[in-house]
């Protein structure tokens, strides 16, 4: 099954942002964005991120984030949700379980989930 349509136009806008790499599973089409700004209260200030979006796009939406493993508080804490560590297309990532409770695929998009990401960061000092 290939990129769905609506996936890729998201993507190319998105590649006006930001660097953004693209693998594709049987399942899944994996987003990385590199060097993805974090925000205040992290020790570091931009990470790799992963998103995975299921082929069923956008019928189903993305859930949870991946980060950089040494991503932590700049306590140095492990953040909220971010405790277990994964491996996706060969590098560790920091898995941050944080699901949107509601996806709309008539109105939510990869623009939208990225501000969800963006919150949860923020919110989760």
């Amino acid at each position: 099954m290939p990129v769905p349509p609506r996936l890729e136009k998201e993507v190319t806008e998105l590649r006006n942002l930001c660097e953004i790499e693209v693998s594709e599973d049987a399942d899944f089409v994996a987003l990385v964005l590199k060097n993805f700004p974090i925000g205040n209260g992290y020790n570091l200030s931009s990470s790799d991120l992963l998103l995975k979006i299921p082929k069923t796009y956008p019928d189903g939406g993305p859930d949870m984030f991946w980060t950089d493993p040494r991503l932590t508080l700049a306590s140095g804490q492990i953040p909220q949700a971010g405790e277990v560590m994964e491996t996706y297309m060969a590098r560790q990532w920091r898995r941050f379980s944080w699901h949107r409770s509601n996806w709309n695929p008539n109105v939510d998009n990869m623009h939208g989930y990225l501000e969800f990401v963006r919150k949860r960061l923020r919110d989760l000092k």
